[in-house]
């Protein structure tokens, strides 16, 4: 725990616990007052140096790189987006009068968007085809931040990633992060983007101090103020107050948040910056949580009692290796491919990867098909498994001694760092795999048998769990008013096929 503690330890104790209590598991905790890191803390495995995936807070990056265009003339806020696309067919509407730069930093493009629509091909020529709604006003679509990515690079002649270097990630002291591409290498605008939780930090302590950086003025101080400033307003239909430009508003605070609990706070009542690493379907549990118990902590004061509470916390937390009974023999060097049957089946939703289909569903690349063949070693205190996810080769060590190995592999360019242990129970080969770069946890059971093994995949986040939220949230759905339990009925019958063991032959 690296903590120059100035907070009440008592409420971040309690903090902690109302998230277990909530399904909430945090991987990373940063607290910044008045610009000074008060408390940083990270579950292990995951540490400070690993940059983590951020999902929609993406968008406020992609608002950054808006303000510098904006700073420097690319474009201004009222510019319509029709005319600086003229390649592309486009849908017949007057709505495109209408529609500007400010539009979609403010999620009013009034386009109509699906999250479940394949991302993988151009996505500026699908926003220009697809129709506009019939109703209007806010509606948060990954699509719209995308056409702000793709303009910048359009308009300066360099990927959003390689636009912001020399503007706001060299000035932060900001290694050059890995950010997510589409097809035709455009960064990903909607979600991507890789940093460390202290790279988001200092973010948003810049925007919080006029755009300044020790003293040097980093992002256009106008904009620092007009991007955290409320242009959407909600009402009562959201937990938070509104919306800026591609920033969340609540009581004078605003955040930047991504999917699965990603979420970096400035609190102009406490000169503070909350930043927040989790993995958790709990996502508006998970904000009021930091709004409600751990801002309590900037009123309180360090005791001695809960000091040595929280500590003895911070120790037991994180992943504690299992070591099992003895592993069966282990057909080494033995090809398995997968059965036509399992592969079907286990492919009907997203196709099994090493990474969570809760994870690659968000992807610009999405696998797919199926890993179709893997191979397995043994040895003391390491079992291998070697599979291969189309091209891709994808090898996972496991330690079996209660020593976690590492491995590193790259899924559609993707790379990502693999950590995992595995043990034995009743005959069956459990591994545990993080791939650490993501949130998620793979629980992922190998059961031999005579020239066969079947191989089932579990996960945090549930697939099952994630899928069924959306869809039940969704307009659609919720438009088949009696029709609607029976349509998630058959919904979650198909969701529970990716969790069904998946059987391996050798031929």
């Amino acid at each position: 725990m690296e903590t120059k503690m100035k907070l009440s330890s008592e409420w971040i104790y309690k903090f902690y616990k109302e998230l277990e209590q909530n399904r909430v598991e945090n991987h990373g905790l940063i607290i910044m007052q008045n610009g000074e890191t008060v408390f940083e803390e990270y579950a292990a495995p995951y540490s400070k140096n690993m940059p983590h995936t951020l999902f929609s807070v993406t968008k406020s990056v992609v608002s950054t790189a808006v303000g510098f265009a904006v700073a420097e003339g690319l474009f201004s806020l009222d510019s319509k987006i029709l005319p600086m696309f003229p390649e592309y067919k486009h849908c017949e509407s007057d709505e495109w009068e209408k529609l500007t730069v400010r539009s979609l930093l403010t999620m009013q493009s009034n386009k109509a968007f699906s999250f479940t629509q394949d991302m993988t091909g151009n996505y500026v020529e699908m926003f220009m085809k697809a129709p506009f709604r019939k109703n209007k006003g806010f509606l948060y679509s990954n699509n719209d931040v995308h056409v702000l990515s793709a303009l910048i690079q359009k308009l300066s002649g360099q990927s959003v990633v390689d636009y912001l270097m020399p503007r706001l990630f060299e000035p932060l002291g900001i290694e050059k992060p890995f950010w997510e591409t589409n097809l035709i290498g455009e960064c990903v605008g909607g979600t991507g983007a890789y940093l460390k939780l202290s790279d988001l930090a200092r973010i948003c302590k810049c925007y919080a101090d006029g755009g300044k950086y020790n003293g040097k003025q980093v992002i256009p101080e106008e904009w620092t103020r007009e991007a955290t400033k409320m242009h959407v307003k909600f009402g009562n239909r959201d937990y938070y107050d509104g919306y800026g430009y591609l920033f969340w508003i609540k009581d004078g605070a605003f955040s930047m948040t991504g999917m699965f609990g990603q979420i970096i706070t400035y609190y102009p009542k406490y000169d503070a910056v909350v930043a927040s690493f989790n993995c958790t379907l709990n996502e508006g549990g998970n904000e009021r949580i930091i709004n409600e118990v751990l801002t309590k902590a900037f009123n309180g004061a360090s005791d001695d009692e809960w000091d040595k509470r929280l500590a003895d916390y911070l120790q037991s937390r994180g992943e504690k290796p299992i070591i099992g009974e003895s592993l069966p023999d282990v057909p080494a060097g033995k090809t398995y491919y997968i059965a036509p049957v399992s592969n079907i089946i286990s492919g009907l939703m997203f196709p099994a990867s090493i990474i969570p289909r809760s994870i690659t569903s968000s992807f610009a690349i999405r696998p797919k098909k199926n890993l179709n063949r893997v191979l397995f070693e043994q040895s003391k205190d390491v079992f291998t498994v070697k599979w291969y996810e189309e091209e891709d080769e994808v090898v996972i060590n496991c330690g079996l001694d209660g020593k976690p190995r590492m491995t590193e592999c790259k899924i559609k360019g993707y790379p990502y760092k693999i950590w995992a242990y595995a043990y034995c129970e009743n005959g069956v080969i459990k591994a545990v795999v993080k791939p650490l770069n993501t949130l998620s946890t793979q629980y992922i059971t190998f059961d031999f048998s005579d020239k066969t093994v079947k191989i089932q995949m579990k996960s945090t986040p549930r697939f099952l769990e994630f899928i069924e939220k959306n869809a039940g949230e969704s307009s659609i759905v919720r438009s088949l008013a009696k029709l609607r339990p029976v349509v998630m009925k058959v919904l979650r019958a198909v969701l529970l096929t990716t969790e069904l063991p998946i059987k391996f032959k050798q031929k």
